[in-house]
């Protein structure tokens, strides 16, 4: 089951550059701020994106789908919530959820594959890179 709560929040500004004719973020930028978001998601938990590479693995994507909800504008502030949705031997899927001040904007997830470095071939994904993406369990009280 899915963690609730989000393993990152990632923010970012929609840029003129983001935007369509109508001035609405176009769906192809979807994927760029996910892909942020899921760096800086592994940068929070690891400390650095080279933790993975000192490790001989990298992830790599094999599956993404997004459904677009209400539109973003120009300048408006996005906030992506990251969560690890399945943890697999060799895969990761993480789900993202795009807002803008509380109104639903996209949602999405994309799976990615553990690759060995430099073979370039499925691994499984280290134990103890493992604890660090398995749901958090809330605290009883």
């Amino acid at each position: 089951m899915a963690d609730p709560r989000p393993a990152h929040v990632h923010r970012v500004r929609v840029r003129p550059v983001d935007c369509d004719r109508q001035g609405i973020v176009h769906a192809s930028r979807y994927p760029v701020f996910f892909e942020a978001a899921m760096v800086e998601t592994l940068r929070s938990l690891l400390g650095s994106y080279r933790e993975l590479e000192k490790h001989g693995i990298d992830f790599v994507m094999a599956e993404t789908s997004i459904r677009y909800l209400n539109p973003a504008r120009f300048d408006d502030l996005l906030r992506i919530n990251v969560r690890v949705r399945t943890l697999g031997t060799t895969t990761l899927t993480m789900g993202f959820d795009a807002d803008v001040d509380g109104t639903a904007v996209a949602t999405g997830w994309n799976r990615y594959v553990s690759f060995g470095t430099p073979e370039l071939r499925s691994t499984p994904i280290p134990e103890d890179f493992r604890r660090l993406f398995e749901p958090r369990r809330p605290v009883k009280r």
